[in-house]
C-alpha cells in the first residue's frame, strides 16, 4: 500500500523537461499572431453568439459588467498559466504543470478533465455548427436533405453534417501546424470582422431606453451572470497546449496567453453592451441573441451577416478544440500513461498523427450520435478544477518555509489546502445565502489562511523569463474566483464531473500506473 501511494504521487522534476532528450520534437513555427488567433478563436468562437443572451437573462443589460468581471477574474489564472508556460514550454498545458507539482494521479485526472473540455466540447460544438449552417442556408432559400442535417436512428438524433465538419478539421490538422495556423487565422479574422460589424453598426441602432433599468437584479445578478459567462474565456489554455510548437516560447507564450484573453474580453464587453442597447432583454432570447437584436431593429440583412459569422465562429471553436486534444494525448503517451502509439509523429509535418486521427474519429462518432449540450455544466466544472490546480501549483513552486524548517514543502501545501478549504466555505455561504454574520466569520477565516501563506518566504528563481506578479495574492485571487464560479454550478454538473473522474481513475489504475515512464525511476515525492 505504501508503494502504491508513493507511485500515484510520483512527480517529474522541472529539470527533467530541460534535458537534451526532451528537446521539442514538434515543429516550432508558430508566431505570436498565430497564438493570439488560436486563443481568440477558441474563446470567442462559439460563446459570443449565445452567452450574451444567457447572461442577459440573469444580469439584464449589465451583462457587459458580468463579462468584464469574469474577464478580470480570468486574468489572475492567465498570469499563473503564463509563468508555468514560460518555465516549462512543453505540450500538455495544465496536465504537465500539475505533474511537476501535485504528482502523477492528480496530473492524469487533470488531463482527463482536459479531455472532457476539448474532445467532448468539440463534439457538442460540431452539433451546434450543423444546426447554424442549416439555418443560414435556409435563410437564403437553400435546403439540405434532412438526413444530412439530423435524422433519427433507433430513436437517437444523429447528425452526419456534424461529423463531416470534424473530419474536415482533422484533415486540415494533419496537413501540419503551419498550414493549420493559416486556416485558423483566416477563419478567426472573418469571425472577428463580423463581430466588429456588430459593434460598429449596432452602436448606431442603440436606444438608451433599453439601458434604463441597467441592473434589474442588482449586484447579485451581475455576479451570477459572471459565473455563467466565465466559461467564455477558456481559450488561453489552448495557447499553452501549443508550447512546443512556438518560436521563442519563453517570450511568446505569456504574450499570447494574456493577449488573447484581453482581446476576447474587449469583444465580449463591446458586443454585449451594444446588443442589449439595441433591443430589450426579453427580445434577445438565449439561442441567437445577436440575430434577434437586428431582427428587432427591422434589419434582417444584418442578421444574415451575423448568422454567417456564427458559422465561422463555431468552426474555429471546433478546430481549436480538435487541435488541443491530440497534444494532451501526445504528452500523456510520452509519459507512459497512454500507449506509446499516441506519441507517434508524422515524419515530415511533425504532427502527432495517431493522436490526431484517433481524436478526429472519436469526436466524429460522438458528434454523429449525441447532442452534448446537456454536458455544458460538467465541462465548465471540470475546467474550473483545472484552473484551481494551476493557481495552487504556482504557490507550491514559489513559496517556501524557512530553509531550516523540517518538512517545509508539506508546510506550504498545508497552508495552500487551508486556503482552498476556506475559499470553498465562503463561496458556499453565498451560494446558500448564509446569514451575513456567518459570511463575515468565514471571510476572516479566509483572510487568516491567506495571511499564513503571505508569511512564507518566496523561492529565489531566475530560470524563467516570466513570473506571475504579486505572488501569493494573484494565485490566491485566482483560486477564490475559480472556486466561487464552481459553487454556482448546479449539483448535476458536480455529479457529472465526479462520475467522469471515477472513470478516469479506473483507466489510470488499469494502465497508467503500471506503464508510467517513472515506474522504474526513483520515486520522487510531489511538492504537495
Amino acid at each position: 500500500m505504501d508503494r502504491f501511494l508513493r507511485a500515484i504521487q510520483r512527480v517529474k522534476p522541472i529539470d527533467h523537461y530541460r534535458t537534451p532528450q526532451h528537446a521539442p520534437a514538434l515543429r516550432q513555427c508558430l508566431s505570436l499572431v498565430d497564438l493570439v488567433a488560436y486563443g481568440v478563436g477558441c474563446s470567442v468562437g462559439a460563446g459570443v453568439y449565445s452567452l450574451v443572451g444567457i447572461g442577459a437573462q440573469l444580469a439584464g443589460p449589465a451583462v457587459s459588467l458580468s463579462f468584464l468581471a469574469s474577464g478580470v477574474a480570468c486574468i489572475f489564472t492567465s498570469l499563473t498559466y503564463s509563468e508555468f508556460a514560460a518555465r516549462l514550454p512543453v505540450t500538455g498545458s495544465a496536465y504537465t504543470f500539475v505533474y511537476i507539482t501535485f504528482g502523477e494521479l492528480a496530473a492524469w485526472l487533470i488531463g482527463w478533465n482536459l479531455t472532457l473540455g476539448y474532445g467532448i466540447s468539440a463534439a457538442g460544438i460540431a452539433r451546434s455548427w450543423a444546426a447554424y449552417a442549416d439555418l443560414f442556408l435556409r435563410q437564403w432559400g437553400l435546403h439540405l436533405p434532412h438526413w444530412i442535417v439530423t435524422t433519427e436512428i433507433m430513436g437517437q438524433s444523429c447528425s452526419l453534417l456534424a461529423s463531416v465538419l470534424v473530419l474536415a478539421c482533422t484533415f486540415i490538422l494533419l496537413a501540419g501546424v503551419h498550414e493549420s495556423a493559416k486556416f485558423n487565422a483566416a477563419v478567426t479574422l472573418l469571425n472577428i470582422t463580423v463581430l466588429v460589424f456588430v459593434i460598429a453598426f449596432g452602436s448606431t441602432q442603440v436606444e438608451a431606453a433599453n439601458w434604463a433599468d441597467f441592473m434589474p437584479a442588482g449586484v447579485h445578478g451581475v455576479v451570477t451572470g459572471a459565473g455563467v459567462v466565465f466559461f467564455a474565456y477558456l481559450g488561453f489554455d489552448m495557447v499553452a497546449c501549443l508550447a512546443e510548437e512556438v518560436q521563442e516560447p519563453q517570450k511568446t507564450l505569456p504574450k499570447g496567453i494574456i493577449g488573447s484573453l484581453l482581446i476576447s474580453m474587449a469583444i465580449y464587453v463591446g458586443v454585449s453592451l451594444v446588443v442589449t442597447g439595441m433591443a430589450p432583454v426579453s427580445v434577445l432570447g438565449s439561442d441567437v441573441p445577436l440575430v434577434n437584436a437586428f431582427a428587432y431593429r427591422s434589419l434582417p440583412w444584418a442578421g444574415k451577416i451575423v448568422s454567417f459569422g456564427s458559422i465561422f465562429g463555431l468552426t474555429t471553436a471546433a478546430f481549436t478544440c480538435l487541435m488541443g486534444q491530440p497534444r494532451i494525448f501526445y504528452q500523456m503517451a510520452k509519459d507512459g500513461l497512454l500507449p506509446k502509439v499516441f506519441a507517434k509523429l508524422h515524419r515530415t509535418t511533425r504532427v502527432p498523427v495517431t493522436s490526431t486521427v484517433f481524436t478526429g474519429a472519436l469526436v466524429a462518432g460522438i458528434s454523429f450520435v449525441f447532442d452534448l449540450g446537456f454536458l455544458a455544466n460538467v465541462i465548465s466544472c471540470g475546467t474550473l478544477q483545472v484552473f484551481t490546480f494551476v493557481n495552487a501549483g504556482v504557490l507550491l513552486l514559489r513559496m517556501r518555509s524557512p530553509a531550516d524548517a523540517p518538512g517545509s514543502s508539506a508546510t506550504v501545501a498545508g497552508r495552500v489546502l487551508l486556503f482552498v478549504a476556506a475559499s470553498f466555505a465562503l463561496s458556499l455561504s453565498f451560494a446558500f445565502s448564509v446569514h451575513w454574520v456567518g459570511q463575515c466569520v468565514l471571510g476572516l477565516f479566509l483572510a487568516g489562511a491567506f495571511w499564513s501563506i503571505q508569511r512564507l518566504e518566496k523561492a529565489i528563481d531566475t530560470s524563467t523569463s516570466f513570473k506571475c506578479p504579486m505572488v501569493p495574492l494573484v494565485p490566491c485571487l485566482g483560486i477564490l474566483a475559480n472556486i466561487y464560479m464552481m459553487t454556482s454550478i448546479p449539483a448535476p454538473g458536480w455529479w457529472g464531473v465526479l462520475i467522469w473522474l471515477a472513470i478516469g481513475s479506473a483507466v489510470y489504475l488499469s494502465y497508467g500506473i503500471r506503464h508510467s515512464a517513472l515506474s522504474h525511476d526513483a520515486l520522487k515525492m510531489p511538492l504537495l
